[in-house]
C-alpha cells in the first residue's frame, strides 16, 4: 500500500494531479498490485475532487483519520464524538466551533457551525463560501455524529482555544494549529486523542490484510508524523516540514516538481528486490 497526503504532497493547484504523477500511480496501482490510498485532513467531498482528477477510484482516509471510504464511496469506518464539551469551551472564549460530519453517507451538510455565538469575519466567510454544504445549529445539543472540529481566528485566538482544550480536556482531544491558506488567519483543529492518519490506515490495513512493513506513507506536515513514523516506509516531501523530514526514511522531491515519482521509483526498487 502507498498512502498519500493531498495538500503539499499529491495535489497541486485546483485539486489537480500532475500528468506524470497520475500515470505513474495508475501503473503502480494496475500493474504492480500496489493499493494507492489517500490519507488527508480534508473532508470526503473535497477529497473526491482530487480522486476524480487522479482518474481511478481509491480508498480514502479523510478528516485526519476519522473517516474511511472505499473506492465505491461507501463508508467503511467512522469515528464520531460529541462536540458539546468543546463547543462550550470555544463559546466561553467568544469564538465559534464548527464540526465536520460524514455528509456523503448521512446526507445533509458536510459541516455544522455553532449558531449561538457571534461569528468572526473568517468564520462567516467560510460559511457563506461553502453555503451549499454547511449548516448552523446549537452544537451543545447536537447528536454526536461529528468526525473532527475546528476554530478560525487570529493566531492569538486559536492558541487560546488550543490551550483551553488541552487544559480542560487533556485526555480526550488533540489540537493542531496551522495557518489558514491564502489568509492572515489561523485554524485550530480539534480531534479525538486516539485518531490520526495512521489510526485510519490501521482500519484499512486490517480490512485489506496488509502488514505495516508493506505500507509506504508520504506527507509534508506535522499531522503526517504518525503515519510516516509508523509505516514500514515513511517518506517526507522535499517541501515538507523539517521535523517530518527528520523522522522519514528519506526525503523525496518537491510537491510542485513531481516528487512522488521518487517514491514510485523507490517502490519499484523494493518490489524488484523482493522478486
Amino acid at each position: 500500500m502507498i498512502a498519500l497526503d493531498l495538500d503539499g504532497t499529491l495535489a497541486i493547484e485546483n485539486h489537480q494531479v500532475s500528468p506524470a504523477t497520475r500515470d505513474a500511480l495508475q501503473e503502480l496501482h494496475d500493474g504492480d498490485d500496489v493499493e494507492v490510498v489517500i490519507a488527508t485532513g480534508r473532508r470526503y467531498r473535497s477529497t473526491r475532487y482530487v480522486i476524480d482528477n487522479l482518474g481511478f477510484d481509491v480508498y480514502a482516509v479523510c478528516n485526519g483519520g476519522a473517516l474511511l471510504k472505499c473506492p465505491e464511496q461507501q463508508t467503511l469506518h467512522a469515528e464520531t464524538f460529541d462536540v458539546a464539551p468543546v463547543a462550550r469551551i470555544v463559546r466561553d472564549l467568544g469564538l465559534t466551533l464548527f464540526a465536520q460530519r460524514d455528509a456523503h453517507d448521512l446526507g445533509g451538510a458536510d459541516f455544522v457551525l455553532d449558531a449561538i455565538p457571534e461569528w468572526n469575519e473568517i468564520t462567516a466567510s467560510y460559511y457563506h463560501d461553502n453555503s451549499d454544504h454547511s449548516a448552523k445549529a446549537d452544537l451543545t445539543e447536537h447528536p454526536p455524529e461529528f468526525l473532527v472540529s475546528g476554530v478560525f481566528g487570529s493566531e492569538e485566538d486559536v492558541t487560546r482555544v488550543a490551550n483551553a482544550v488541552n487544559e480542560q480536556l487533556p485526555d480526550q482531544f488533540n489540537t493542531i494549529t496551522v495557518p489558514h491558506l491564502q489568509t492572515d488567519r489561523y485554524y485550530c483543529e480539534i480531534s479525538q486523542k486516539h485518531v490520526d492518519k495512521w489510526h485510519g490506515l490501521t482500519q484499512l490495513r486490517s480490512h485489506l490484510d496488509i502488514d505495516p512493513e508493506h505500507i509506504c506513507t508520504v506527507g509534508d506536515q506535522l499531522n503526517d508524523v504518525p503515519m510516516v513514523s509508523a509505516a514500514g516506509h515513511g517518506i517526507a516531501m522535499g517541501n515538507g516540514h523539517e521535523d517530518l523530514q527528520a523522522i522519514a526514511r528519506f526525503v523525496c522531491g518537491h510537491n510542485q516538481e513531481d516528487g512522488i515519482l521518487d517514491v514510485v521509483k523507490y517502490i519499484h526498487e523494493i518490489n524488484n528486490k523482493g522478486s
